[in-house]
């Protein structure tokens, strides 16, 4: 019911034809959604997520009895070949497999693509050998403390009465032998010298560190393409072109007109964004068949710029003898 083939005139990449029979599609624009059949979720501007999210509007060409439209890097850019995918354009459904000659556009910044599924290569498992923890070393016998010797305790002597000299010497030796005793057991009393516990030293606590508002997630945490826009433009010279275009893919992606001109003025060779093409980088060259698509969604998304940059471009096409770019002219010029 939905074919999937890579657009012609788009042969570098990131660009895709969908096929649906003309009666699944009213009107002159339709939306697509596309849900990962393997990890079920749908594709939205950050990437897979659960909530399903329409991308377009995109123009609608009818010829012998089907409607094509054209997708561009939006959605191209992220899915990955083989992928099992469900296409959602109007009424129509259909589980496809993303075919290998549809490719992302050579340098494109990726959101988060899917991976079709493959069969893991198993390796046999290595039998585990129990092993017994080795024991804890035994802490070292510390030799205990020699307990104090209690004093002797001196025996009663019966000291004859003295007579004369010869009693007073021996009381005298007794007494010396009893303070040579009290000494001695003085001695080996005396206290263990204690070693003070040093008190813990508490860390200063670490100061955080500004974010740089130029990084990539600083500038996607803002509000609203025109707030990115914004400060991207103040952050010239700090911030590269792959951040510039993360930005302008997802805002593209959602159908921001000020974002879809962006895009096609960087791939108009005759339009210039100072700032973001000279100073941050981000140019394409010219390719005006590119340029005179996103302007045309620019302009159906309601950008006032954007319809007279086309009619600029148109202008300009007119004299080109380029199959693409005569394609673009029947397309997006009215002719």
């Amino acid at each position: 019911m939905i074919s999937v083939k890579p657009d012609p005139a788009h042969p570098r990449g990131g660009h895709a034809e969908l096929s649906v029979p003309e009666d699944k599609l009213v009107g002159e624009t339709a939306q697509v959604a596309v849900f990962d059949n393997y990890s079920e979720r749908f594709l939205g501007e950050s990437g897979w997520q659960p909530v399903k999210v329409m991308f377009g509007p995109y123009a609608v060409r009818r010829e012998g009895g089907q409607a094509h439209l054209v997708i561009g890097p939006e959605i191209v850019n992220q899915i990955e070949e083989y992928a099992n995918v469900k296409l959602m354009v109007g009424d129509a459904e259909q589980d496809v497999s993303w075919p290998d000659d549809v490719v992302p556009a050579p340098g494109a910044a990726k959101i988060g693509g899917i991976m079709g599924t493959k069969a893991a290569e198993v390796t046999a498992a290595s039998a585990l050998s129990a092993k017994m923890p080795e024991p804890e070393p035994e802490p070292a016998e510390v030799d205990p403390i020699p307990e104090p010797t209690p004093a002797p305790t001196a025996e009663p002597v019966e000291t004859p009465a003295p007579k004369g000299k010869g009693g007073l010497i021996a009381g005298l030796v007794v007494v010396l032998l009893l303070a040579a005793a009290l000494a001695y057991w003085l001695l080996a009393t005396e206290d263990t010298p204690v070693t003070p516990v040093a008190e813990p030293v508490i860390a200063p606590a670490p100061v955080a560190e500004a974010s740089d508002p130029c990084a990539a997630d600083a500038l996607r945490a803002l509000e609203g393409f025109a707030a990115q826009s914004a400060a991207l433009r103040g952050c010239a010279g700090t911030a590269s072109a792959d951040t510039a275009l993360g930005l302008v893919e997802r805002a593209a992606a959602a159908g921001d007109a000020d974002a879809l001109v962006l895009f096609g003025t960087v791939y108009d060779g005759e339009a210039m964004d100072a700032v973001i093409e000279d100073q941050i980088g981000l140019t394409f060259g010219d390719e005006p068949a590119t340029a005179a698509e996103y302007y045309a969604r620019a302009v159906a998304a309601g950008s006032t710029e954007a319809s007279e940059k086309l009619a600029a471009l148109c202008t300009r096409m007119a004299d080109m003898t380029d199959t693409l770019v005569q394609g673009a002219v029947t397309d997006y010029c009215g002719n």
